[in-house]
């Protein structure tokens, strides 16, 4: 496997299983299992600074690919609001994690289900663009 490649597929691999574990983090919580919680939380976060760590390595290497399919204007639709979103959710993921460290649950618990729903909506969309760019 070449380094383009053990980039592109780890990077993939890491942000699927962030996005599975805020899933399963969800369901832990509301099954009442906090600690499982905080453990796939915590893994969720760790996962995605991967990453952005290896998007960034690939990014500064490699040339980024060109869309040139028939649905161009849904493919930019997807790519801006994954951008717009990936880079509002990093503060919201520090200031979630910030706040469940403090023991300051209730303001947790209201910024939560913001932060996993868009975490959720960056991990799928960006397997989205990686399928239109196949």
């Amino acid at each position: 496997m070449d380094g383009y490649a053990f980039l592109f597929y780890s990077s993939l691999i890491t942000i699927a299983v962030s996005g599975l574990l805020i899933v399963l983090g969800i369901l832990f919580v509301k099954f009442g299992y906090k600690d499982y919680h905080k453990r796939s939380m915590l893994t969720a976060f760790i996962l995605a600074l991967i990453f952005v760590v290896l998007y960034l390595v690939k990014s500064s290497l490699y040339s980024p690919q060109k869309y040139s399919g028939n649905y161009r204007g849904i493919y930019l639709f997807i790519l801006w609001s994954h951008t717009l979103l990936a880079t509002v959710n990093f503060p919201m993921a520090i200031v979630t994690i910030y706040l469940a460290f403090k023991e300051r649950f209730d303001r947790h618990k209201r910024i939560a289900p913001y932060t996993a729903a868009v975490w959720i909506y960056v991990a799928l969309t960006g397997w989205l663009i990686r399928a239109f760019l196949v």
